[in-house]
């Protein structure tokens, strides 16, 4: 199956339930670029599944690239299954991100090119990363693309009922609109976003050809992503680079997907005013968070996902995670876990997470292309550190991640004796 760059795959957007809102962020000027391909370095079993396209779920094996809008690889929920990929950076000639799927007792999925789920290590940082505008972290799905690939023995079953389900998937295919944001390489730090397109292509090619021909410079894409014009509750968020540091901010009093054009509209207009640069903008659900290094060190956090719920470990650097409920963006160093709906961030017993097995086949180099090696050296002498542990004094636990009782990524565990931090 013949495979592009232009990243044109259709999917639906998830339906969710709450109220529309929006933002506009301030942040340190950087670039951001969104990867053109990830690769895979590594694959434990055949139960790991790179899926392209809509139909198509092969054995995930290294050499294989992702370059398509929502292609995936899917790790099964199991002691020892995970995957390794990189996303290179061709504008800086180098990997702009590592990434590890797994081990742990729920699925885990990397969705190019910015979307994880479950528990993935994910290493970057924000000038010359990949997905440094922001990585999407979503709950875990009840089924890993379950009803992509039907299997031999009920292919009969699914041809009975496959007019039925392509109408069904053409309806939602319509309801779909895209976005795109392209910002310039030259220091001019202008930007285009455009939205509301039947593809994502078209949104793109849009974006690109509109932010070219106003600045006469080359322009790359910074953020792209759709939502369904069906949606009740969507989170519309604009992030730029500026020399300002307010947060600009307002909420519609009821609304749904619909809306969305006129809201990235607002904002767009919001953060001409202000002189944004390189504005990105971004939408999501309030099951959803976006994570982004809130400086240019490097970075590595671990994902979570704890009862439905979107856990983030903070292991290396700091990290900016904004979501409907913190509309704004919040800072998490590392040594901490933010668990969406918390207040605030819990520490970690990073001395035990460095030691578990998922972390230390992440940081082995011989894991990795040599290139990285001084990356992997930096993570491993960046790791937070445990904190000194004072008698419990009924305050909140220390958090050690053991999902199979010896060491993983995936499920929680309050240590004993631990006061607040």
């Amino acid at each position: 199956m013949k495979k592009t760059n232009n990243l044109t795959q259709i999917k639906s957007a998830t339906v969710t339930l709450l109220i529309p809102l929006y933002i506009l962020t301030t942040f340190t000027t950087s670039s951001a670029e969104v990867p053109k391909t990830a690769v895979i370095h590594y694959a434990s079993d055949p139960g790991v599944r790179l899926l392209l396209g809509a139909t198509d779920s092969m054995v995930a094996k290294p050499g294989q690239r992702m370059q398509q809008y929502k292609d995936a690889v899917g790790v099964p929920g199991s002691k020892k299954s995970l995957s390794r990929l990189s996303l290179p950076n061709p504008t800086h000639n180098k990997i702009g991100a590592l990434v590890q799927a797994g081990p742990a007792p729920v699925s885990s999925v990397y969705t190019f090119p910015c979307k994880v789920s479950g528990s993935v290590y994910f290493g970057w940082r924000k000038q010359g990363g990949s997905c440094s505008h922001g990585l999407w972290v979503v709950p875990v799905a009840s089924q890993l693309h379950s009803s992509k690939v039907p299997s031999l023995a009920s292919k009969n079953t699914h041809n009975a009922t496959a007019s039925k389900n392509l109408l069904q998937a053409q309806a939602a295919t319509d309801l779909v609109r895209y976005y795109c944001s392209t910002v310039t390489t030259s220091k001019i730090g202008e930007w285009i976003t455009s939205a509301g397109l039947p593809s994502l292509e078209t949104a793109c090619q849009e974006s690109t050809q509109k932010c070219e021909e106003t600045t006469g410079s080359k322009c790359l894409v910074a953020s792209l992503g759709d939502w369904s014009v069906n949606d009740p509750n969507l989170a519309v968020s604009m992030q730029c680079g500026s020399n300002q540091s307010s947060v600009i901010s307002a909420r519609t009093r009821q609304g749904n997907g619909s809306l969305i054009d006129r809201l990235l509209l607002e904002i767009t207009q919001m953060s001409q005013a202000i002189r944004g640069i390189n504005c990105t903008a971004s939408i999501y659900h309030p099951n959803e968070v976006i994570v982004s290094p809130s400086n240019d060190e490097l970075t590595l956090i671990q994902t979570n996902n704890n009862g439905g719920n979107v856990e983030i470990n903070v292991l290396v650097g700091s990290v900016n995670i904004v979501s409907v409920g913190r509309t704004s963006g919040f800072k998490v160093d590392k040594g901490f876990r933010y668990a969406l709906g918390e207040n605030k961030p819990t520490p970690l017993d990073c001395d035990r997470i460095f030691q578990s097995q998922p972390v230390q086949e992440f940081l082995d180099t011989a894991n990795w292309p040599q290139e990285v090696a001084g990356e992997l050296q930096s993570y491993r002498s960046g790791f937070c550190k445990s904190r000194e542990r004072p008698p419990n004094n009924g305050g909140g636990p220390v958090i050690w991640i053991d999902p199979f009782g010896g060491g993983g990524g995936g499920g929680r565990q309050t240590t004993p004796g631990v006061g607040a931090q």
